[in-house]
């Protein structure tokens, strides 16, 4: 689970002053810099020189300027879970868009809206400042590494906040951003979106999806309704659950996370699962890893690895763009414990399969804000044994593929209709395999 800047303060309320950024841009310099080992030699020097222009621009630079900049170095090391973090809620700038933005493979869509933007609810993005989202990404893909994919799924976060695409010469104003949209009714229209106190409601991407309504949400309108959802969207706020299928005699299991989570501790889950295969043996047993965003990969791995062994016919495994960290180590502690009688299902997953991780936060001492470095690496497709720093031993779960045996990815298409073409590809391959 990823997220952008984390700070005790709001962003708006970084201090400007030149010895004040000086001192943060040094514990970059001296801290970030120095332990972050997905940094290439040359990467690493395009960062130093990065830094070195902040440091020129000190004093002078607003608190979007610093932003972007922080995020633009951890972004060179090209690796998801390095750089820059916004965690906490209070790290948010004080404005943003009244609105919330995903990006699925076929479109940029408004998952969510309130206020002025309330009737942009579900209406598909066609340009931001004058931009396609093809030609957007292409100018703020530099704030965030990692794959195209996991570059999407983040970047939103920034493109709504206030200055970032000032920041980055895209808007001609901070607090406004021109759209262009086609509304659920097919009307196309043209607006210029004005940026509003900040509601910290929909601060994890992967939340958004659902249109559940989320702890303290009030007034936000959703692009979907919350009647006849796919299995995969329901009970939001639950981290993992368990769903039978009797008609395909499968049991569906669904983790979000791979660490316990407020009153659902993931060892009672795990042990609930098995107990009800043990109970009631399953021909099927279809674990979606679609949303798990990750977290202590300890916590689930033999568990994933033995799973395949408790369907007298066949898992499959779903994963997709938010399958990310741990959720992929699972997937691949399926794969290998399964072979060949796992079928993939789904997408491309939200991360490559040889990344680096680890590590720890480095928080500014004056903005607060905070750079996440990483020391350890896993390779699931080669392996990394060559590198000093390679974490596979305590996984030993690769070589291994988790390219998609079927092909059925979450399009904005299917989002609308409220389809799941992952369980649709299930059922048929069990019926044609019947």
């Amino acid at each position: 689970m990823l997220g952008f800047i984390a700070a005790t303060a709001s962003a708006t309320d970084v201090p400007t002053s030149r010895d004040a950024q000086l001192a943060d841009l040094a514990v970059v310099r001296d801290e970030y810099l120095v332990k972050e080992l997905a940094y290439t030699p040359a990467t690493r020097a395009q960062a130093a020189a990065k830094l070195r222009e902040l440091e020129t621009r000190a004093g002078e630079l607003s608190s979007a300027d610093l932003l972007v900049g922080l995020a633009q170095i951890g972004a060179l090391a090209d690796n998801a879970h390095s750089g820059a973090r916004w965690r906490d809620p209070r790290a948010l700038p004080k404005r943003r868009l009244p609105l919330r933005l995903l990006w699925f493979p076929d479109a940029l869509v408004v998952a969510r809206a309130t206020g002025e933007a309330t009737d942009l609810a579900g209406a598909r993005v066609l340009a931001i400042e004058g931009l396609s989202p093809d030609a957007l990404y292409e100018r703020t893909k530099s704030l965030q590494g990692g794959s195209a994919i996991n570059r999407k799924k983040y970047l939103p976060t920034l493109i709504e906040s206030l200055g970032v695409l000032h920041a980055l010469g895209l808007a001609k104003t901070p607090d406004r951003v021109a759209l262009k949209l086609r509304l659920p009714s097919g009307k196309v229209v043209e607006r210029t979106v004005a940026m509003i106190a900040n509601d910290p409601a929909s601060v994890e991407e992967e939340r958004l999806w659902s249109p559940e309504p989320m702890p303290g949400e009030t007034t936000w309108k959703t692009a979907i309704t919350t009647d006849a959802l796919p299995t995969y969207l329901a009970d939001a706020e639950q981290p993992f659950r368990i769903v039978p299928f009797d008609d395909i005699d499968a049991l569906y299991v669904q983790l979000r996370t791979n660490e316990d989570a407020e009153g659902h501790p993931i060892g009672e889950f795990t042990a609930r699962v098995d107990a009800e295969l043990a109970a009631k043996p399953r021909r099927h047993v279809i674990v979606d890893l679609r949303f798990d965003v990750g977290g202590n990969l300890l916590t689930t791995l033999a568990f994933m690895r033995a799973l395949p062994s408790q369907a007298t016919g066949r898992t499959y495994l779903l994963v997709g763009n938010y399958t990310y960290s741990a959720g992929i180590v699972s997937a691949a502690a399926v794969k290998k414990g399964g072979g060949d009688s796992v079928t993939i299902v789904g997408d491309e997953l939200g991360d490559r399969l040889a990344f680096w991780s680890e590590g720890d936060n480095v928080t500014l001492p004056h903005s607060r804000f905070r750079l996440r470095y990483t020391n350890g690496t896993f390779d699931l497709a080669r392996g990394c044994a060559g590198v000093p720093q390679c974490l596979d031993h305590l996984i030993d779960v690769n070589p291994v593929s988790l390219v998609p045996d079927i092909a059925a990815p979450l399009t904005s298409e299917a989002y609308f209709a409220k389809r799941d073409p992952a369980l649709e590809a299930v059922r048929a391959d069990i019926r044609k395999r019947d």
